[in-house]
């Protein structure tokens, strides 16, 4: 019932931001070893059917290979960067990798063929978030379509023992994909943002929120449940501003993790 559907705490809010900030910084060395890859001319050679990107003590590694039948993964060709610059990214030789990524391989592929079966959509990516107790986290987020057009809604988040395979949670995001189209509705009139209801939970998601931060374009984007007052407007500085009908309760999550007055600067 919609009713039963609970509004987030503070601290819940907390861990959306900084859940959003850890996919954001993940999705980005993605990105910069990519292009690394593309610039470098790696690209005569087969980089294998899975990519993925893991965040480790020393830094970023991104890796292109294949996984076969029995789980063993065998990395065609490696990136490294530093974790406080994954900008400077550059190829590793794969006998330098640290350990073996055959369960985040493993835990990528379950993750990447569930999200495909339930969205029947093949333009998603993966990202890869290791967990304290040695869990293997992937969420699966759909892709943009252009410089106008972004593909939000249709995610997934997903949950693995250390070995990969362990599948602990598969959690629907959101119940179907929306597009947002930022072109300007008519002449002289800019896009300033979107709003949508959620039906499976009752606040934003670190999906959301990741995705505003990567695609400043989709501007404002408002989250609201039908059985509550409350909407929450999400932010590309990854802000969360909390709006409802009480002035006391107005608050904004700044994008340091502490709450202040809507009125305060963010």
């Amino acid at each position: 019932m919609q009713d039963a559907v609970p509004l987030p705490d503070d601290a819940e809010l907390i861990r959306v931001q900084s859940r959003a900030m850890s996919i954001y910084d993940t999705v980005r060395a993605a990105a910069f070893a990519t292009e690394q890859m593309r610039v470098q001319g790696d690209g005569d050679a087969d980089p294998g059917e899975w990519f993925f990107t893991v965040p480790l003590e020393d830094g970023w590694y991104s890796l292109f290979g294949v996984l076969d039948g029995a789980g063993t993964f065998t990395p065609a060709h490696a990136y490294k960067a530093p974790l406080e610059d994954a900008e400077q990214v550059e190829p590793l030789a794969l006998e330098a990798l640290p350990r073996d990524f055959s369960p985040e391989a493993r835990a990528v592929q379950a993750s990447m063929v569930a999200s495909v079966e339930a969205f029947q959509r093949h333009t998603i990516s993966p990202v890869v978030v290791l967990e304290d107790d040695g869990d293997i986290s992937v969420y699966v987020l759909q892709g943009s379509m252009d410089a106008t057009r972004f593909a939000l809604g249709g995610d997934m988040r997903f949950r693995y023992g250390p070995d990969g395979f362990t599948q602990r949670e598969a959690v629907k995001l959101h119940s179907r994909v929306f597009d947002i189209d930022t072109r300007p509705r008519q002449k002289g009139e800019l896009y300033e943002g979107s709003a949508h209801d959620h039906v499976l939970f009752g606040g934003p998601l670190e999906t959301e929120l990741a995705m505003v931060m990567l695609y400043p374009e989709l501007g404002l984007v408002a989250v609201v449940h039908p059985s509550h007052p409350v909407a929450y407007v999400l932010t590309p500085s990854g802000a969360i501003r909390v709006m409802t009908q009480a002035p006391a309760q107005r608050r904004v999550l700044q994008p340091d993790g502490t709450f202040a007055p809507i009125d305060s600067d963010t």
